[in-house]
């Protein structure tokens, strides 16, 4: 078992600890901001089409996504027509950020979430022990029921505070997350219809995308369906 605790927490590579607070903030490689400075960021760029990515260079998708795509979208438009914005979303995978920039050529304004408020609050710790610790004793149960004090819909909550829509974002449970912005502020969304049928209204990830973005329509909300269809000689329905 002490063998077991010793590798789980060597290999963990989020740390979302005191300490590790104190490393990140002291990068000078990524600015701190609150989740409304960066509402406020964006909002003041009106010559701008704007792409936020809410990412973590701890996540497979996020990496990949940096290797695979957003070089390839960034080549799409010219720089001075969209800005591009890279923001991890916890202080607790931060550290690694930098050179995960440099691999890919990443290199656009980097920023890091940093606030306290409770809708915001990520997961913080006194040490790594207290994660391995509560992550044995309470095996298979959410961050909540272990007793962690961690914002209930985090991602969903910084999406509405940041490009604030008439209806309510509900869709963002994970990251890589872009938020495609034009120069008038407006949000590119999508419907998602799951395969039982319920259906989610977020943003849309420029992995969905097929034109460069400055050719998006802004005004339409997309809709992607998971349902499955029955063909017939007539078609698929």
């Amino acid at each position: 078992m002490l063998a077991a605790v010793l590798l789980f927490s060597g290999c963990m590579m989020e740390k979302p600890t005191v300490k590790n607070y104190r490393r990140v903030s002291a990068m000078p490689e990524l600015t701190p901001v609150t989740v409304e400075q960066l509402r406020q960021l964006i909002a003041a760029d009106t010559t701008h089409y704007k792409v936020v990515v809410l990412t973590s260079p701890c996540c497979g998708y996020c990496v990949l996504s940096m290797r695979d795509v957003y070089p390839q979208k960034m080549a799409e438009c010219d720089t001075s027509l969209v800005r591009w914005y890279f923001v991890v979303e916890s202080y607790s995978t931060a550290q690694y950020a930098d050179e995960l920039y440099r691999t890919y050529h990443i290199d656009s304004p980097r920023y890091w979430i940093d606030d306290t408020l409770p809708q915001y609050r990520p997961l913080m710790v006194k040490n790594m022990w207290t994660v391995v610790w509560n992550v044995i004793r309470h095996y298979g149960q959410s961050y909540e029921e272990s007793g962690f004090d961690v914002a209930d819909n985090r991602l969903n909550n910084i999406v509405n505070a940041i490009a604030p829509q008439s209806q309510i974002i509900t869709s963002v449970d994970g990251i890589p997350t872009t938020l495609l912005l034009d120069h008038h502020g407006r949000m590119k969304c999508t419907y998602i219809i799951a395969e039982d049928g319920t259906a989610t209204f977020g943003p849309t990830d420029i992995r969905d995308i097929t034109v460069p973005v400055t050719e998006l329509e802004f005004s339409k909300v997309d809709t992607i369906s998971f349902l499955p269809k029955v063909c017939t000689p007539e078609g698929c329905f």
